[in-house]
């Protein structure tokens, strides 16, 4: 099997296609090109021809799991679930979790402020928020860390307790919670929120009216 053409990408200049015996048969990036020393009139065996390909599918699948973890911060665990369902085998995975975190890519701490950050300004608890981090593999150790630095004075996170009072506030104006209190209190019970804080901001409101 002899390498019979290589060609630059026009949609991706970055990788060349590699054609053996006249068909297309792999791509790799120009550095690997060079590292491998591959050129025209190259003969290549089964072996290499695998070993070429098997670079090549890698290659490619951490440009794309690059790019998807650019869209948006992600967990660890996200981030291998990710890749099992793109079939890739324990190693690469192990590799990519390794080289990402190193390159700051992937840091479950900065994730979990993040995500606290967006779930805050949604008004969710920090008990409901807790629960997602920990389902999305994040270790209880950092999500404390979060949640001690988040009710520090001076974060910019909004307090709990005005987040409750916030959907209490939005909640209250809906038929189905405005004539029955015992109901509001179990919609935001299961919201995460604690029920002494709960009777208290609803005593609160009650004052005000």
């Amino acid at each position: 099997m002899k390498i019979t053409s290589i060609k630059q990408q026009g949609k991706n200049p970055d990788r060349a296609s590699i054609f053996i015996d006249g068909t297309y048969s792999f791509s790799l990036t120009l550095d690997e090109l060079v590292r491998e020393r591959l050129k025209i009139g190259q003969e290549l065996d089964e072996s290499s021809l695998k070993a070429f390909k098997k670079m090549s599918e890698e290659g490619k699948l951490r440009l794309r799991a690059l790019n998807w973890l650019l869209l948006r911060p992600h967990s660890e665990r996200e981030f291998r679930d990710y890749l099992y369902r793109k079939k890739a085998d324990k190693d690469l995975i192990d590799g990519l979790v390794a080289d990402f975190t190193a390159r700051k890519y992937l840091d479950d701490a900065a994730f979990a402020q993040w995500w606290y950050e967006q779930r805050a300004a949604s008004n969710r608890s920090d008990r409901y928020i807790s629960s997602e981090l920990m389902k999305k593999g994040v270790r209880r150790d950092i999500i404390d860390d979060v949640l001690r630095h988040n009710k520090e004075p001076g974060s910019d996170a909004d307090d709990e307790a005005a987040r409750l009072r916030a959907i209490i506030a939005k909640k209250a104006r809906l038929p189905r919670y405005a004539a029955d209190r015992q109901k509001l209190m179990q919609y935001l019970a299961r919201q995460g929120f604690a029920y002494d804080d709960i009777k208290r901001a609803l005593d609160d409101t009650a004052d005000d009216d």
